[in-house]
């Protein structure tokens, strides 16, 4: 019922090559029979192959790079529909492809506005543009975040920030649908590298408002060709490492927001961070909903097959999102120095600098947002017994979150030494402060062995 939907079934998917992508991919190509899968990859095949190896054991990226169904096209999303891709290639994709997968961005955080116009804005205009005049076109998917909402964080009275999956306009005077006029506030964005509606609003970083923009242009553009039913927008949460496929633990480097303030807990050599929240207990108040990146995969590959159009989170959720001091928790077990660090808590702004660079970046600590996910919970309600038990449609919390971070300390330990270098730290004393464990890719190994 899920699966058979994509027999047969020509892809194009942008960013495959990616964490999301990735476990997109190997998921795809491991329970369906699709007709062909075309990915956008910059440099190719032969750098395709070198990252899948790169992040994965030898028998889990041969399933990718030795697909038969599967093309690597080397080209770059742009501001142009072209891609890099020649006019033969466009006329192929244009007649034959009838599921589109865009899920590259950029995830740097902290780049302005007018940097994000060019790597998430324009991009994903421009690709919504040219899917929209596919022949047999039949889903065109959207990866965006379900951060995108983040700025209700400072609009509203509860410490417990309730979200739905929907668009919500950020001009009080909006008329008709909260997408309309997402083009002329583009036209603003292009000419003044800004927007009065992102400087009237409180975004945690210029991306969350980039994805909130494009998401609204996608929907825009869809409904003059009235295409909504087809689009689908997947907003994932804090994207952390899988629970199950394509293998538990699996990661890759500087996606993973959580390790990287894993990394900069292990290095904090005093014993207090100065943090920013209103709730009154943050430790049992505050959330961190990170949500494994195989429940991403199942959830955008399950609401694409059974039709689901909008937006759709892609969350933990109130059953499966981490109270703080879980968080916390796990940390302090990464932590070599014998002495722990203390949240020091103040009411001011998540953008002051009086915070820990950790919260400066990162923001959303000492927040707390129920993301709603009643329209997975709905569709899953839907499904067989047998079906609904062979998909990974919720976070598994049966373990304590701290098992997550061995899979990664390879990679927090990465981060550590990157944190030292740009505090000028001696990178020598990264092992002092971090636990230093084996890649993903050669801790599973070593496991199936054992």
């Amino acid at each position: 019922m899920i699966w058979e939907y994509y027999n047969d079934k020509t892809l194009f998917i942008t960013g495959g090559t990616g964490f999301v992508g990735t476990a997109l991919l190997y998921r795809l190509l491991t329970q369906s029979s699709p007709k062909h899968v075309y990915v956008l990859s910059r440099g190719g095949y032969s750098k395709a192959k070198a990252k899948w190896s790169e992040m994965l054991p030898p028998h889990i990226a041969k399933v990718l790079y030795e697909s038969k169904c599967m093309t690597i096209m080397d080209g770059e999303l742009g501001d142009t529909a072209t891609m890099d891709l020649s006019d033969e290639e466009l006329q192929m994709l244009k007649k034959t492809v009838h599921i589109i997968i865009h899920a590259a961005a950029s995830i740097e955080l902290k780049n302005s506005l007018r940097e994000l116009s060019y790597t998430i804005i324009a991009p994903t205009l421009c690709l919504t543009q040219y899917a929209m005049k596919f022949a047999n076109l039949e889903r065109f998917v959207f990866v965006s975040t379900a951060y995108v909402n983040a700025h209700l964080w400072q609009t509203s009275k509860s410490t417990d920030v309730a979200v739905d999956e929907k668009i919500y306009p950020l001009d009080d005077e909006t008329e008709g649908e909260a997408y309309a006029g997402a083009l002329e506030i583009w036209k603003e964005v292009q000419k003044t590298g800004t927007s009065t509606e992102y400087n009237s609003h409180n975004f945690p970083w210029p991306y969350a408002y980039a994805k909130h923009l494009a998401e609204r242009l996608v929907l825009e553009k869809a409904a003059e060709k009235n295409n909504l039913d087809k689009v689908l927008v997947i907003r994932p949460s804090v994207v952390g490492p899988a629970d199950k496929f394509p293998m538990p633990g699996f990661t890759t480097a500087y996606s993973t927001p959580s390790t990287a303030c894993a990394a900069a807990y292990a290095l904090h050599p005093g014993r207090k961070i100065v943090l920013s929240t209103r709730c009154e207990n943050p430790d049992k108040d505050a959330t961190i909903d990170e949500v494994p990146v195989d429940v991403v995969a199942d959830r955008l590959l399950v609401h694409v097959a059974l039709g689901s159009s909008g937006c759709v989170h892609a969350v933990s959720g109130e059953r499966g999102r981490l109270h703080l001091e879980d968080w916390w928790s796990a940390f302090k077990n990464e932590r070599r120095l014998p002495w722990n660090v203390q949240p020091v808590w103040t009411s001011e702004d998540w953008h002051s600098k009086s915070l820990h660079y950790m919260a400066r970046n990162f923001k959303i600590i000492g927040t707390s947002f129920a993301f709603a996910d009643g329209r997975t919970d709905a569709m899953a309600e839907q499904l067989d017994s047998d079906v609904r038990d062979g998909l990974h449609l919720y976070a598994d919390r049966s373990k304590p979150y701290h098992h997550s971070l061995i899979h990664r300390r390879h990679h927090i330990h990465n981060a550590a030494r990157q944190i030292a270098r740009k505090s000028r730290l001696p990178v020598c004393s990264v092992g002092l402060f971090c636990r230093k464990g084996k890649h993903p890719a050669r801790l599973q190994l070593s496991e199936k062995a054992a």
